[in-house]
């Protein structure tokens, strides 16, 4: 998907070239408010001051919700990313600046400057040209207000500070005529602009017209001295005087500052020994007499190909005298991740002189301005390491005198006009002279010695550098001595079989320069069972002191055998993990290796355990046996420092767990499932959870520790409840009561039977789940636990509201919302507030609703809560309940749908498409009505949701009522009425059989009945 904004002129959106009209000018100003300050936060009140001044409606918030809501859709069509972020208080439009045409505007007026500067007139003056051919009129055209009216003038003025600056590159090419009318029309409308003024005398008299140019300068000198008082500046003064003495023309345009020099930033580097052949495939013609803009030099690593471009660089300098410029790409750097293409061009600008203030962020602009910078240049540059094709694309300088020289380990295919040569291992007589030239001719006498020594490095350049590098460093090495050393190595590669052994040389040969306790690191590390690893998992697969582990990190890292994508994340680069883990497999017994993936599990366990005592302080903790040693744990400063702890190492984590399982090591399995219930169930991993808890509760059962195995299979029925497995659930659920009432602990009772509850709730037995949350209350309150209660009053308040029982229902929710203040649980207070908000569109106060629902929405804000802050937007939807709201309202619905099918929440989403379904009766749009209600009756069924089943079943009834499908609608709507009335959904029955008679009747009852129906949602899940 392509989109741009557009403010300099009629505020439009325009996605893939059509242009969105944003439905009113309160939206189109929205949209500019957030596009002034593209990729900052701004405020809801600095928005609400923008778009109403001072002036705001009764609810401003709600509608700029609606507002953002809608642009937030439509930049999401296509693409599926959320461009507009809310924050706590705020909202941020995440786009690059460039999307934005005022924006777009200024960054080309930058870089048109920072060109000029340079003395790149032409090419500043066409960036100038396309800076003005942005504009489409009055910046902000047609919206009203004060904010406004600031950014017109602003903007105006940039655009006239723009307009001078190409006039005054202009005059310096010597377009004076064609200058005439615009500054002419410019002064009329600044009389008094000395700098418009001087520009007009000067190209006045530059065309011959001297006496044109003094009545300009004694116009504007009257109007000063009429108008303000004043005398001619200095600088027009000066002009004055210039034209009075006939000076030359370029005396009145001043002098420039020169151009800076030219850049040359090859690295030293060594000599090239042999290559002679290559050198001259490199500097040869072609047989067509093209000019070779493109040249890559690909083979293994360590080959020298790097040396090879530099020299051919240097040797050519004197054909292109522009520049000679090094990058390193980095595909291969052990410090850091490779450049992306944007970095990559932005180094590469800075070098050729363009200011870091005129580089632009948009990728396209940037391969734009360095194809513009390259045009006229004849400049070597040198492109090394590179990644990939893809990469090196947006770097091709296209029709330029310059030469561009790419070195890669692989090949490169799909880079038109580019000219190959592989680049293959030293021929023996070369490697010999390579090696006797950095060690001495007085230590390498021996040819013999000094060709099986670099037989044994494979002719390899970097190889028989390293091997010299050692043996030059150790006076009293021989070359005996160093042949022995390399012929020993066990598992040296061996035959060159593909191209993994073929790079797999360069890796043998740091890992032969490390240290045995770094040898050993290496080879442990690569037994880590997720993709990548902080510094603690390092230290206990290494059994090392962090400040141990961490000095041979570096080292690794230094040796590039390691990477490091994120501060203190490390990982390997998969070949180079694959060299450790076959080292390790032929070097490693297996008492060595089991330990260390013991002692990494143990450290998982206890690190988990550690961070869900932070994370979730309130979870209820069984005295579970740990029979481990001690491991360094991380220190985090809070629950949101280790929260992310367990967001980095989930992969490794779970993989932990799964291992632990399958290699006889249960109990380690069972704790890790139960310090990752809390985090698996808030983040939606309810799959992993079922996997998890299942085995533990087994595994808790049969070495007795009954209590613990309650917990697990409260943890297993609440994964197996947000799945929608509700029998499996309630089997689970049952198990824990029963367990938990033989071993008379009240606490894991009530755990038991507060799932029950949320189960009886989920299957339609309102009754039932009442009774059960009820029991819960009583068994909590001897606790005094305000938190546990207040879990207990919030489902108790969802049932009775679901019964109809709106009095009790408002007393147990307050309750809820106090108990929850109490304990601090922002969370399970927005939860709280939601289900307020449907007690008050149940009793008809949809303006209490909102306002609760703004409430909600600014906790969940600062919170960070995706399912809760879905919630909250399906309730605000459920508040638009006329015709003119029914876009903003599917708008909320939509958004919430795709937060609910991303964390696999279908009881949710079956509730969110039945909502549509009434939001497209609404809007008499039955055919889309029928098709969610049929879609949410499919949901519903496939988790057994008897509530949301019933629902669907009436909507989709009443649809087919109003199509004319009267046999099929007779049908869904006594399936409702019956499934209704079974489950105990009285009101919801009513409301089926109220439809059914309309029916029979030859009326419709279509919207009476379906405005009548309640938003359903879940009750708070147990933790």
């Amino acid at each position: 998907m392509t989109f741009k904004i557009l403010v300099l002129g009629p505020v439009e959106l325009h996605v893939d070239g059509r242009s969105d009209p944003l439905g009113s000018a309160k939206g189109r100003l929205v949209l500019a408010a957030l596009a002034i300050d593209a990729g900052r936060p701004v405020t809801l009140d600095t928005l609400i001051q923008r778009v109403w001044d001072d002036n705001p409606p009764g609810k401003p918030r709600a509608s700029l919700h609606a507002y953002a809501a809608r642009i937030r859709r439509t930049l999401r069509i296509g693409s599926g990313q959320d461009y507009l972020a809310q924050q706590a208080h705020a909202y941020t439009l995440n786009v690059h600046p460039e999307k934005v045409d005022a924006h777009r505007f200024q960054r080309l007026v930058t870089v048109a400057r920072s060109l000029s500067d340079s003395g790149e007139d032409v090419q500043a003056l066409d960036l100038l040209r396309q800076a003005d051919g942005l504009w489409r009129g009055d910046p902000l055209s047609g919206l009203p207000g004060l904010w406004a009216e600031s950014v017109r003038t602003n903007l105006a003025d940039k655009r006239l500070a723009a307009t001078l600056t190409r006039i005054d590159i202009e005059l310096r090419m010597g377009h004076f005529a064609e200058q005439i009318p615009d500054l002419t029309t410019l002064l009329e409308q600044h009389p008094t602009d000395e700098h418009i003024a001087s520009k007009l005398v000067i190209a006045n008299y530059a065309y011959g017209r001297q006496a044109d140019a003094l009545r300009t300068y004694d116009a504007v000198r009257r109007r000063l001295r009429e108008e303000l008082g004043a005398s001619p500046g200095q600088s027009l003064a000066r002009l004055h005087g210039l034209i009075l003495n006939q000076a030359p023309v370029t005396d009145l345009l001043g002098r420039r500052a020169p151009a800076k020099g030219v850049p040359n930033t090859l690295p030293s580097h060594g000599d090239l020994i042999g290559r002679q052949r290559e050198m001259r495939i490199l500097q040869k013609p072609p047989a067509d007499g093209a000019v070779i803009a493109l040249q890559t030099i690909t083979g293994m690593a360590g080959v020298g190909k790097s040396l090879l471009a530099l020299h051919l660089a240097r040797r050519l300098a004197p054909l292109f005298p522009d520049g000679l410029v090094h990058l390193d790409l980095g595909a291969h750097s052990a410090r850091r991740q490779p450049l992306s293409p944007q970095a990559a061009l932005s180094t590469l600008l800075r070098i050729f002189g363009v200011s870091a203030s005129a580089i632009p962020d948009d990728p396209g602009e940037l391969s734009a301005l360095w194809r513009t910078l390259l045009g006229n240049r004849r400049a070597v540059v040198i492109l090394d390491d590179a990644v990939d094709a893809e990469q090196l694309r947006p770097l091709l300088p296209g029709a330029s005198p310059s030469l561009i020289i790419i070195t890669s380990r692989r090949r490169l295919t799909g880079l038109p006009g580019v000219r190959l040569l592989f680049l293959d291992v030293l021929p023996a007589e070369d490697a010999v002279a390579l090696f006797r030239r950095l060690v001495g001719e007085e230590r390498t006498e021996d040819q013999t010695e000094v060709f099986e020594i670099v037989r044994l490095c494979g002719h390899l350049p970097l190889a028989i550098e390293l091997a010299a590098g050692r043996m030059a460093s150790r006076p009293s090495w021989t070359m005996s001595h160093l042949i022995q050393k390399l012929s020993r190595e066990p598992g040296r590669i061996g035959e060159i079989r593909d191209g993994y052994r073929e790079i797999a040389r360069a890796f043998a040969m740091s890992y032969y320069t490390l240290t045995e306790d770094q040898q050993a690191a290496f080879r442990l590390l690569s037994l880590h069972l997720g993709p990548d690893f902080g510094p603690h998992a390092a230290a206990a697969l290494m059994g090392h002191h962090m400040d141990s582990a961490e000095r041979i990190l570096d080292a690794l890292l230094d040796a590039h055998l390691l990477q490091e994508p994120a501060p203190d994340r490390y990982r390997f680069h998969d070949l180079v993990g694959e060299y450790a883990r076959t080292l390790t497999a032929t070097e490693d017994l297996a008492e060595d290796r089991n330990p260390a993936i013991r002692r990494v599990i143990d450290f998982y366990v206890q690190a988990s355990r550690a961070a869900a005592q932070l994370t979730h302080p309130r979870r209820l903790q069984p005295d579970l046996p740990h029979d481990s040693l001690p491991s360094q744990l991380p220190i985090w400063s809070d629950a949101q420092a280790a929260k992310q702890w367990l967001t980095q190492e989930r992969m490794g984590l779970i993989a932990a767990e799964s291992h632990a399982r399958a290699h006889g090591r249960p109990w380690q399995a069972a704790l890790l499932a139960h310090a990752l219930g809390g985090f698996l169930d808030d983040d939606g991993y309810w799959g992993v959870a079922r996997q998890m808890h299942g085995p533990a509760a087994d595994y808790w059962r049969e070495t007795g520790n009954h209590l613990a195995e309650v917990y697990a299979l409260v943890d297993l029925g609440d994964a197996l409840s947000h799945s929608g497995h509700y029998e499996q659930a309630l089997a689970s659920a049952q198990r824990a009561l029963d367990v938990a009432s033989a071993l008379g602990d009240a606490m894991a009772k009530a755990e038991a039977v507060h799932l029950l509850g949320l189960l009886s709730w989920n299957r339609g037995r309102l009754e039932e789940a009442l009774s059960f949350q009820n029991a819960a209350l009583a068994l909590r309150r001897h606790s005094g636990d305000a938190w546990l209660i207040a879990r207990s009053h919030n489902n108790l308040g969802i049932t009775h509201l679901f019964l109809g029982n709106y009095s009790e229902s408002e007393k147990s929710f307050r309750a809820a919302l106090a108990g929850f203040r109490e304990a601090g649980d922002t969370r399970r207070e927005s939860h709280v507030l939601n289900n307020l908000a449907d007690l008050r569109i149940e009793t008809g106060d949809r303006d209490s609703a909102r306002r609760i629902l703004g409430e909600s929405l600014e906790l969940i804000a600062t919170a960070g809560m995706p399912s809760a802050h879905a919630i909250a937007q399906v309730n605000l939807a459920n508040t638009m309940d006329t015709a003119d709201e029914t876009n903003a309202a599917l708008e909320l619905y939509g958004e919430a749908l795709l937060t609910f099918q991303r964390l696999g929440d279908r009881r949710n989403a079956s509730i969110t498409l039945y909502r549509m379904g009434v939001a497209y009766h609404t809007a008499d749009r039955t055919v889309e009505a029928a098709a969610h209600h049929r879609r949410a009756l499919d949901l519903a069924r496939s988790i057994g949701a008897a509530h949301e089943e019933a629902q669907a079943q009436r909507g989709l009834g009443t649809a087919e009522h109003r199509l004319g499908e009267l046999g099929s609608a007779a049908e869904h709507l006594e399936a409702a009425f019956a499934l209704a009335s079974r489950i105990g959904a009285t009101k919801e029955a009513a409301q089926a059989m109220d439809e059914l008679k309309s029916l029979r009747a030859g009326t419709s009852a279509v919207k009476c009945v379906l405005a009548a129906s309640p938003a359903a949602r879940p009750p708070e899940p147990p933790t």
